[in-house]
């Protein structure tokens, strides 16, 4: 999966969940996510993966 295809999978979550929960159970900051979902940031691999596992596993 690329960044940009788990940014779009992100966004479409963001509809029916709050940014906030969603940081606190991966355990990445919010400031992060908001960079990342406006295309202002690409995760570290490190962090794709909890982002990934996340929205896969839910």
């Amino acid at each position: 999966m690329t960044q940009e295809e788990l940014r779009e999978m992100y966004k479409q979550r963001l509809i029916r969940e709050k940014q906030t929960y969603i940081s606190k159970v991966i355990g990445i900051d919010g400031s992060i996510l908001t960079k990342f979902k406006k295309g202002k940031f690409d995760l570290y691999p490190h962090l794709f993966e909890k982002l990934e596992a996340y929205l896969l596993n839910n």
